[in-house]
């Protein structure tokens, strides 16, 4: 009996943390679970630098993104994703991503996405979407380097 507890509670501690590993994503700036974000960024870096090595990193909102961005000073980041807020439910790790580039972004607007921090915007994947949350919600649409103008008066 007592080597089967022993295997059960070391298989425990070798499977458990990978599961938990699974469960989140955490926000390589600030350490929120990006998974859950409804204003979730997922970029891929080309060419890292000293401090941040190539691959992908997960980031709960703009906020962190142009944190990290500014952080990034000489390398090279090739794709940028960002959840599709129209296509958010109630379901863990919800929502379509979509190119960042082509997104319609609603800022300044009544609604305060789950995840995130100031600035709050939404992104969607067509502006007619984003004229209906508009209508509701207040704010104004930009485009992808209209939000990156908009984010300098924050920083």
């Amino acid at each position: 009996m007592r080597p089967r507890r022993i295997l059960t509670l070391t298989l425990c501690l070798i499977l458990f943390p990978g599961f938990l590993a699974l469960a989140s994503e955490r926000c390589i700036m600030c350490g929120m679970d990006a998974q859950k974000s409804e204003t979730k960024f997922v970029i891929q870096v080309v060419v890292g630098t000293r401090d941040v090595p190539p691959g992908k990193y997960s980031f709960c909102c703009l906020h962190c993104l142009v944190l990290f961005k500014a952080w990034l000073k000489g390398g090279k980041i090739t794709s940028i994703l960002v959840r599709d807020y129209s296509t958010v439910t109630e379901k863990y790790d919800s929502g379509e991503m979509i190119e960042a580039r082509k997104a319609f972004y609603l800022v300044e607007m009544g609604l305060r996405p789950k995840g995130s921090m100031v600035p709050f915007m939404s992104a969607f994947s067509h502006q007619e979407t984003a004229e209906r949350f508009k209508k509701a919600y207040g704010g104004r649409i930009l485009n992808w380097e209209e939000v990156w103008k908009y984010t300098e008066t924050y920083y």
